[in-house]
């Protein structure tokens, strides 16, 4: 049971990933609103931390502790990196929090593959 529901929710975040991203990727050489980047990415975010507190509540991963602490330190190195450069380099503070932010949907997407297919094996081996 816990395998078909945490491969929903991989599916579910697959799916909400691609409905967020896709329509900035194909906006981005047309002169559209910079924003729409960081409102995908915001709803992105908030899927993946329900997925997350799913996750961490039916399966026991090393990778669980990988993300949360990663998505942790990425928050520091935002902040003071927010702090050391606001005045001068502000566009790579925004880029650096955009490309950071995709990178870890990116990790979380294939981590929770990772997962299912790892429960499956175990399953099958049982």
């Amino acid at each position: 049971m816990e395998r078909k529901i945490l491969k929903g929710e991989v599916i579910f975040q697959t799916v909400v990933s691609l409905l967020f991203f896709l329509p900035v990727a194909i906006n981005y050489y047309q002169k559209a609103q910079g924003s729409d980047f960081f409102i995908a990415l915001f709803y992105v975010g908030v899927s993946n931390l329900v997925g997350f507190l799913l996750r961490v509540s039916l399966s026991k991963s090393r990778f669980h502790r990988y993300y949360f602490y990663g998505v942790i330190l990425f928050f520091i190195a935002l902040y003071f990196t927010a702090v050391l450069m606001s005045d001068s380099r502000i566009d790579f503070v925004v880029n650096f929090m955009g490309i950071g932010g995709v990178l870890f949907n990116i990790y979380y997407l294939m981590y929770g593959f990772y997962n299912v297919r790892t429960m499956q094996q175990s399953k099958a081996g049982k």
